[in-house]
Parts: C-alpha cells; sequence; structure tokens
C-alpha cells in the first residue's frame, strides 16, 4: 500500500504497538501555546487559525524522539532541523521573526515525528511494519527535499550569526530581511511537500507534542528496561568469571633470562606445537625434559614469551613453580596459588578444575620442576598422576612442563629431551659474563668439558669472572674434581676462595637450599639469626643465590643447584633448620585455638606465607622420625609435636591435610605424651569430618575419647577439647548410624553433667549442639532458647567466633518464626562479626545468603537484594555448594523481574555448580534448575507473560530452613 495525501494516521503507542487514540490533558508549565492570527485559506479569503509555539519541551521531545527514531532518513531531517530551531533561538537580536521560523520548522518536525518514531528494535502492529515496508514514494521524494531545504536554512543561519557583534547589536534590521528569506525559502518548499501539508492540516499540534512526549518517554522507559535486563545478565556473566578467588595475587610469569642463546629453533617449535589443538580437540600438552643445567625452564619461559603463545593464550597464562611441591597436597597447594584459588576451599582440586574451566578463550600452565611432586613414593606418584590426568581432560587449558626425567609423566605427551647448546652459543654464554676470556687458548676445550650445558657454562663464567680465574685455571681446577657436571661446578663455585672467604656464605647457601619457596628478607633472621648481609652479595655475584624484586625482595636457590647443595648439608646445619621451623610454628601458635583467638588471624597469615618451606621441613622431620631408630627419636618427638600441632590445626582452619594429621598422630603414638595423642586424633578426626569420610572421623573420634577421658580436665584446654570430641563423636555417630533428629537429642542431653562447673565454655557448646538437632527436628521455639542461651555462655568466654556462628544460626531460627526484622539484624551482625575476625569462607557466603532470603521475606528492593547476593558470590569461592545456593537466589530475583535470560544463566550455573559436588546430597538442586530453566524457554518462545500464579510457583519461599 501508498500513503495518498488525503490519508493521516493516528497516534499510536509504541508500547504494546496497539494503535489508541490518547486523550491526554495540558500538564503544568511550559506546554505549547496558541495565539490567533489571520491567514488566507485555499480560496484566498481571510480566515483565522491557531499557530503553534514552539517551547523547550518541544525541543526536548523532537530531541528525544530523533535519539530512538528507525527510519535513518526521518532520523536525519529530525537532527538538521533540530540543529536549525537551535540556530534561530541563538539569534536573540532579531526574536520575533527567529521565533516565526522556528515555529514553523518545528510544526512539520513533529508531525514527522508523530510517524517516524519507532526504535530501532521496536516491534510494530502489522498495518505500521507494512506502512514502513511501503512508504509512498511520494512521501520519502519530500522527506528528501526537506533535509536538503533544511540543510540550507540552517547553514544561512549560522552565517547570520557569525557576523561582527557590533554591528549586529547597533542594526539588528541588517538580518531580518535575510530571515525573512529563509522563512519565504521554507514556506514556498513546503508548498511542494503535498503529503507533508496533508498530513500537517490534519493535527492538531499542540495535542500532538503532548502525545509524542507521552510515547517517547515510554519509549525510553522500555528502552532502560532493555539495557537493564542486559546489564543483569552481562553483570552475572562478569561475576561469575574469575571470582576473585579474585582478589588472590597470582604469582608474575618470570621472564627469561638476559643471557639466552642457541634455544630459538626449538623455541619456535614448542610454540608453535602448544598453539595447536590434537586431532581429539584438545589444546596440545608438552615436556621439556633432560638433566639439571640444561635451561629446562629458561627455555619454558622463552616460549611463554614468545608472540604466538602470547597472542594465544592472553586471557590467562599460569606459572606453577613445582620444587615446593613434595606431596599431592602440596601440588595442589601449588596450583592453587598459581592459578588464583583461594586455598581455603573444601576440594581444592575441584576448585582449581572449575576455575580454569571457566575461564575465557584459551589459558595455558607451566608446571615448572614438575620432578619433586612426581618421583616421590609410588602411593603419592599414583595420586599426583590423577591430578595430572584431571588438568589434561580440560580441552581448552595447554600443559608446558618442565622435569629432570627421560620419559613425561603422561605417555602421550609430546616431549623433547633438551640437547645442550653447540659451542659457538656456549661461547656466547660464556664471553657475556666474562669477556677476558675472549682470547683464551683453553676456553672452547673448558667448554667441551663442560658439555655445552648452559647451566654449567653460566656458573663457570661466573666463577672465572669473580675470582679472576683464566679458562686454563679453571680447567685445571676442573680435571682435579669429581664426574657430574652441574654437581661439580657448583662444588667447584662454593670452594673458591670468592665464597669461603666470606663468612656466613656457605651456610646461608646450605639455609636457603633447605627452603623450596625461598624467603624474603624480613623473615631471613628467623631462619638464620646469624646471617650476614655481604653473604648475600657474594652468593648473587657466583650466580648461587637469586634475588627478586621489591621493597622486601625474597631470596631463593634455583632447583638445580638446592639439590646438588642438599647433598652436603651438615647434619648440625639441618637440626638449626629443624629447630628454627618448629620455633616459627611456636611462636605464632594462635593458629591452634582456631578463630576465637584473637591472634588467630595474624598468626595464621604469617604461617601461610611460610606455608611451603615449612610443610617441607616438616616432611623431612617426619620422615626422619619414622625411619630412625635412635635412643633419641622419642625425644625428637616430644619436641617437635608441639609444633606439628599448631601447623596441622593452621591446616585444619585454612585447607584439611589428612595425609600429613595421620603421620603426625603417628608419630604422637610414639610418645608417652596422652595429651599430644589426644589433640592430634581430635584434629584428625575433625578434618575426617569436613572432608566428607565420616566412618573414619567416628573410628578416630572414638579412640580420641578414650584418650581425654584419662587427662586431668583441670587444665582447661584438656577439657575444653574433651567436649569438643564429645559433641563431634555424637554428631559422627548419628550421622553414621542414620539416627533420627529426635533420638540424638537425648544424647546431647545427656552430656550436661559433664559440663557442670565453672566453666561455662562446656555447656555453650554443649547448648550450640543440642540447638542444631532441635532445629532439625523443627523445634524453633527450643532452638532459639538453647541457642541463645549458648551465644550469650560464648561471649562471657571470650569466643568471638563460636558466637557469631550462634548468630547465623539465631537468624536462620527467628526466620523460621517469621520474626524477620529480628533475624536481619542478627544476620547483619553475623556478617560484621566474621568479617571483622577475618574468617571469610563458607560461612560469610552463607550469612549474606541467609541475609537475602530474609529481605526477600520482607519484601525488600530486588536491587538492594542483588547487592547482598554480589557480596555472598564474592565469598563463595566457587565452592559448589555456597555458589549454588547463591545462585538460586539470583535465578528467583531475575524470575520475579521477568528477566528470562539472566534467570536461565543462573539456574545453569547452579546446576553445573552442583554437578561437581562429591557428595550425592543436594541432588534435587539439578530438577528444579532444569524444570524452570524449560519454563522459562517456553515464555521466551512464546513472547507472552505467564499468569501471574504460575510465575509465583517457581518463586518458593525463601528456604531458610536447610
Amino acid at each position: 500500500m501508498s500513503l495518498t495525501r488525503s490519508q493521516s494516521l493516528p497516534a499510536y503507542n509504541t508500547v504494546s504497538g496497539n494503535i489508541q487514540e490518547l486523550n491526554l490533558t495540558k500538564r503544568g508549565k511550559g506546554v505549547a501555546k496558541r495565539r490567533s492570527m489571520e491567514d488566507r485559506d485555499t480560496n484566498g479569503n481571510l480566515s483565522k487559525r491557531y499557530v503553534f509555539e514552539a517551547s523547550r519541551k518541544t525541543v526536548e521531545v523532537l530531541q528525544g524522539v530523533a535519539e530512538m527514531a528507525g527510519v535513518p532518513l526521518v532520523k536525519q531531517v529530525l537532527e538538521i532541523g533540530l540543529s536549525l530551531i537551535k540556530a534561530c533561538e541563538e539569534l536573540n537580536e532579531v526574536q520575533e521573526k527567529a521565533q516565526q521560523l522556528k515555529n514553523r520548522v518545528a510544526e512539520f518536525l513533529l508531525v514527522i515525528a508523530k510517524f517516524m518514531d519507532r526504535p530501532q528494535d521496536a516491534k510494530l502492529a502489522p498495518h505500521f511494519s507494512t506502512f514502513f515496508a511501503e512508504m509512498s514514494e511520494d512521501l520519502e521524494r519530500e522527506l528528501g527535499d526537506l533535509k536538503i531545504c533544511l540543510d540550507s536554512i540552517t547553514k544561512r543561519l549560522e552565517h547570520i550569526k557569525a557576523r561582527n557583534a557590533l554591528i549586529t547589536a547597533m542594526l539588528p534590521e541588517s538580518n531580518i530581511d535575510e530571515i525573512q528569506a529563509c522563512e519565504t525559502e521554507f514556506s514556498d518548499a513546503i508548498e511542494r511537500f503535498q503529503t507533508l501539508r496533508g498530513l500537517h492540516a490534519a493535527e492538531d499540534i499542540t495535542k500532538l507534542q503532548d502525545k509524542l512526549e507521552v510515547v517517547y518517554s515510554e519509549i525510553k522507559a522500555i528502552s532502560q528496561q532493555v539495557t537493564q535486563l542486559q546489564t543483569s545478565f552481562d553483570d552475572l556473566k562478569a561475576r561469575l568469571g574469575p571470582l576473585d578467588d579474585s582478589q588472590l595475587v597470582v604469582p608474575t610469569m618470570p621472564n627469561p633470562p638476559t643471557i639466552f642463546h642457541g634455544r630459538n629453533e626449538i623455541v619456535n617449535e614448542i610454540a608453535n606445537t602448544l598453539a595447536r589443538r590434537s586431532i581429539d580437540g584438545k589444546l596440545s600438552r608438552f615436556c621439556i625434559l633432560g638433566p639439571g643445567g640444561l635451561g629446562k625452564t629458561s627455555a619454558a619461559l622463552a616460549v611463554m614469551q614468545h608472540p604466538l603463545i602470547r597472542s594465544s593464550f592472553e586471557e590467562g597464562q599460569f606459572w606453577i613453580p613445582c620444587n615446593t611441591a613434595n606431596s599431592p597436597n602440596a601440588l595442589l597447594d601449588a596450583l592453587a596459588e598459581g592459578t588464583g584459588v583461594n586455598p581455603q576451599t573444601k576440594n581444592l582440586l575441584r576448585s582449581i578444575l572449575s576455575r580454569l574451566s571457566s575461564l575465557p578463550g584459551q589459558s595455558i600452565l607451566l608446571l615448572d620442576n614438575f620432578e619433586t611432586p612426581w618421583l616421590l613414593d609410588e602411593g603419592s606418584q599414583s595420586r599426583v598422576q590423577a591430578i595430572l590426568e584431571q588438568l589434561n581432560s580440560l580441552p581448552n587449558v595447554a600443559i608446558l612442563l618442565t622435569m629432570r626425567s627421560n620419559s613425561p609423566p603422561l605417555r602421550d605427551w609430546k616431549h623433547t629431551d633438551l640437547p645442550p647448546v653447540d659451542l659457538a652459543d656456549s661461547r656466547k654464554i660464556y664471553l657475556d659474563i666474562d669477556e677476558a676470556a675472549h682470547d683464551s687458548p683453553d676456553l672452547d676445550v673448558l667448554l667441551d668439558t663442560l658439555g655445552h650445558m648452559p647451566g654449567a657454562v653460566y656458573l663457570m663464567a661466573n666463577l672465572g669472572a669473580n675470582s679472576l680465574s683464566t679458562p686454563t685455571e679453571l680447567l685445571q681446577q676442573w680435571r682435579a674434581g669429581g664426574i657430574n657436571v652441574m654437581d661439580h661446578c657448583i662444588g667447584l663455585s662454593m670452594k673458591s676462595s670468592f665464597v669461603t672467604d666470606c663468612e656466613g656464605a656457605i651456610e646461608l647457601l646450605q639455609v636457603l637450599s633447605m627452603l623450596p619457596a625461598g624467603v624474603v628478607r624480613s623473615h631471613l633472621k628467623l631462619w638464620l639469626p646469624s646471617y650476614r648481609p655481604e653473604a648475600i652479595q657474594c652468593l648473587r655475584k657466583a650466580a648461587l643465590l637469586h634475588v627478586s624484586s621489591g621493597s622486601d625482595p625474597k631470596l631463593f636457590v634455583l632447583p638445580v643447584i638446592q639439590s646438588c647443595v642438599q647433598k652436603i648439608i651438615p647434619d648440625d646445619v639441618s637440626q638449626r633448620v629443624y629447630n628454627s621451623c618448629c620455633q616459627i610454628l611456636l611462636s605464632h601458635n594462635g593458629a591452634i585455638d582456631g578463630p576465637n583467638n584473637p591472634l588467630f588471624k595474624a598468626h595464621s597469615r604469617f604461617i601461610h606465607s611460610e606455608q611451603s618451606n615449612v610443610e617441607s621441613l616438616l616432611t623431612e622431620m617426619l620422615t626422619n622420625i619414622f625411619h630412625s631408630h635412635t635412643l633419641t627419636t622419642v625425644e625428637t618427638v616430644a619436641h617437635q609435636l608441639d609444633a606439628f600441632r599448631v601447623f596441622i590445626w593452621f591446616r585444619y582452619w585454612s585447607q584439611p591435610h589428612v595425609e600429613l594429621a595421620v603421620k603426625v598422630s603417628q608419630a604422637a603414638e610414639m610418645t608417652n605424651n596422652t595429651t599430644s595423642q589426644a589433640d592430634t586424633l581430635l584434629c584428625l578426626g575433625k578434618m575426617y569430618r569436613i572432608t566428607g569420610k565420616s566412618d573414619d572421623a567416628l573410628k578416630t573420634l572414638a579412640r580420641a575419647r578414650e584418650l581425654f577421658s584419662t587427662l586431668d580436665h583441670s587444665q582447661r584446654r584438656n577439657r575444653r577439647n574433651a567436649m569438643r570430641c564429645e559433641v563431634t563423636y555424637t554428631e559422627m555417630s548419628a550421622l553414621v548410624r542414620s539416627l533420627r533428629q529426635e533420638d540424638v537429642i537425648p544424647l546431647v542431653e545427656s552430656l550436661r553433667p559433664q559440663c557442670e562447673g565453672e566453666d561455662t565454655y562446656l555447656e555453650a557448646l554443649r547448648l550450640e549442639s543440642l540447638s542444631a538437632y532441635q532445629f532439625k527436628a523443627q523445634q524453633f521455639e527450643a532452638a532459639l532458647v538453647s541457642l541463645s542461651e549458648s551465644r550469650n555462655l560464648f561471649r562471657k568466654n571470650d569466643c568471638p567466633f563460636d558466637a557469631a556462628t550462634c548468630l547465623l544460626d539465631l537468624a536462620r531460627i527467628l526466620g523460621c518464626l517469621e520474626r524477620y526484622e529480628e533475624a536481619l539484624l542478627m544476620a547483619d551482625e553475623a556478617v560484621s562479626s566474621f568479617h571483622d575476625l577475618g574468617f571469610e569462607g563458607y560461612n560469610t557466603c552463607f550469612s549474606y545468603i541467609l541475609k537475602a532470603r530474609i529481605m526477600k521475606s520482607l519484601q525488600a528492593p530486588g536491587d538492594a537484594i542483588l547487592e547482598v547476593l554480589n557480596d555472598a558470590l564474592k565469598h563463595s569461592y566457587r565452592e559448589p555448594l555456597p555458589l549454588a545456593f547463591t545462585l538460586l537466589e539470583y535465578g528467583e530475583v531475575y524470575l520475579k523481574r521477568r528477566d528470562w535470560r539472566a534467570a536461565t544463566l543462573a539456574y545453569e550455573e547452579a546446576r553445573n555448580a552442583i554437578f561437581r559436588l562429591d557428595k550425592e546430597g543436594h541432588r534435587g538442586i539439578p530438577d528444579e534448575c532444569n524444570n524452570k530453566i524449560q519454563i522459562i524457554r517456553r515464555y521466551e518462545t512464546q513472547e507472552v507473560d505467564p499468569p501471574e500464579e504460575e510465575l509465583s510457583s517457581l518463586i518458593p519461599a525463601p528456604r531458610l530452613f536447610p
């Protein structure tokens, strides 16, 4: 169809797409005015008509419609017309004439805007769609001519405005004729626009302006709503990216050494291999193998800096130094630190895999010095292999691995045995360090003797430069020594007068070789109180010690040098380092009491900073204990056991290490110290409990109960640990025996006699345990009484963490009792308490979740609830259970808003999080998510809003009950 001259279109509502007349009244000041003036009709007779007067609101309406106009030609006409109106407004000295022109232009722009104001993505009724598709050729031509006319007049007005201001002020009439000419040009032009004139004649311009204002406001509101929905989806997707796990600092990838020759070809080959996918669609895995001293790490770092690798893996490059990973758990710790995963997560491997899987694009891991975790005992190696196989299953993660070995850890991985460099490159390495050796006749002989191993050449060149020895002299010293190239090079460096004459240099090198993670300068005196600053400088010059940059630099010895030095460390030096390790732990023993101790936060942070070193040394000490058959073994264990206990309790509160706790408990059994035995078994039993090994937990706690019953309960720690053991044993017993909640309550009540006395902390523990079973049995009033009393007793005993845990449970109980205002106050206080204690994990996340649920019950605004859920998501640390519960809450908020896309994302990710759980619990959540996703997609396909009752059924009452 085409639009005839006599046709006009009624106003339409873009929100619903329906055609309707809008009966609107005038609204306040700024509404368009009318004035009477004489004009002639088509027969030439005088008549009266109302002339439209454009106001500021007119301009605002036209600007709004121009922003959203969906027809490009109309959009251009409106924008040029607005420029003309602006030029008229700025010609103040001839205001009346310019105003007349402005009014006439504005009239026609409003008429045009009425039909053409649809936004780019608006859905119109069918007859409007047809109109836009079959726009009259006459109308389209007229709009094009109007555009040219308006542009011409605007330029003339701009020319007038640019004239000398003084002349214009003194002779304003000089511009009147030109403005009159502009108005005449516009009048002549619109005489030719018969279609537009027909539309214009049919309109009441003032009412039309009001209609357009409403339409534009509604379009703008829809646009803002669409933007808000898109923002919600994008915001949630961004938050589900790297959670700052998020805020954890990922170790910076070191740069390759500045002296690096002879490896370009192999570096290019490896880079090209890693950037390609294999036949099964996975990114490549590549191992650089060979003995120490060949420069495997240097070559790997050069690969990571290769332009192809940097462009292919710009989203994620992770350096994992494995020289500290002397156990499967230590390997997980190294992976967590290297990938930015919070070490407090309960299933570290799962969190690492989840982190790597969720990264956008491709990522690459550099597992450096992998021989440390790989060359363990057979049982440990099988666990390390299982970890590696899990990493191998990630299709979008490439792996580059260096290892002192002649075969890769997994058979199907590509690998290369790194060869020595050739003579020319070997000379370049040496002469870059010691230029004086350039003309030595024995330099090539020395390099041949070293086998052109870059590490050996580097050490020998530094030895020559620092000792002022020629290659001939070094060659003579070499021939008097041993066979192993690297050992011999390091031995020569250590025995050089340059090093031996520096007091304390050898001991410092030996101590640092026992600390695989190195040590920051500020901690060095803790490990070696007698160290001398000049020893650091000496070892650096000899290339035996490396120092990182920064205000508190880290001192470290390369793994290849560590392994050589460790073979010759005297027993007295080893014992001093072991004693320093124990002293460090004992002086930071706040970790043994958990978060109730005011020193817990600071002490745990310090132990964490030395965790790799401490764990490596504890493993050595335990190995020595189990393989020693001397009479001093028991005395040694007794001396070290208190330090061992501090560390395993630290691990309990951060990241449980069951294997280490088992070894410590076995060492404790070698002593006659019942207190230590009971304490280590309690810690081990609680580790079994939180890692889901209920049978092991029950068996271990039963043994601990027997030992605690023989102890002197006049000592506070003994009696408190005994009660902790009792309540945990009762919980595990009920779980293993599948007792009903009602049947457990009498068991907890039976502990009352053991809690009588001055130490009210025992009764606080019992009441806290009792309230949990009363709550699960839906005895809410009784649970509230028990827990309130428990919290008061914890506070009297200065136990802020236990009191904060009670706050969280009190908020839940009050919510179940529909006392929402009180519940919200309790949840807020729980959040603040956990923050103050620095306990930012599981409990903090659930405090935020519970707060959001209570706010829903109070009908709080969705935005306020989302702010709380954002905090919950941040503290979930990607742990499946808290993450899933958080996302379910997001989904319900978005459902209520009818934001289908964001709701779908939330339910999909909640379902995926539960699938990552090891346990069978909460398996109903994926079914719930799938059902809601299916219904949401039906809404989207049909493009209809669901009935209110159906939508309400998808949004359950807040989950206050577990």
